[in-house]
């Protein structure tokens, strides 16, 4: 099995359904979008293919983030939320360290994955986001 987790934001009419398989956290955006902190695993081995799985059921993504452990550094910790409120932080920079990301932030309660990005397009740093869920 693939680990992976994946911030998207849709349009703002799209309905997820009630059999959706994987665990989210929904919240609406400034603009009335809908964003999806989703994650769990998979059998789909590449991350373009998982985004044409979920673009083949329903969905027409606006934008998207996705790490996959089969091409990027990924942890998803132990969960059991009360809220299931959802926040990200990014870390950019040439020399950042996922272990060191990972050890920064490992205690904190609300901490649910670290996960290791593609390189930014626009400075060539590497990123490692942080995704919170309390």
């Amino acid at each position: 099995m693939n680990t992976f987790a994946w911030n998207i934001t849709l349009k703002w009419n799209k309905v997820i359904p009630s059999d959706f398989e994987f665990d989210f956290v929904e919240s609406l955006s400034k603009t009335w979008d809908k964003n999806l902190y989703i994650f769990g695993e998979t059998e789909i081995k590449k991350s373009s293919d998982l985004v044409k799985s979920f673009e083949e059921k329903i969905w027409e993504l606006k934008n998207y983030d996705i790490s996959i452990s089969t091409e990027d550094k990924i942890e998803l910790m132990e969960y059991d939320f009360d809220e299931w409120m959802y926040e990200v932080v990014s870390f950019e920079w040439e020399f950042i360290e996922f272990n060191e990301i990972k050890e920064r932030f490992g205690d904190h309660d609300a901490i649910f994955s670290v996960r290791e990005c593609e390189i930014s397009e626009k400075f060539w740093n590497k990123i490692v986001r942080v995704d919170f869920v309390y």
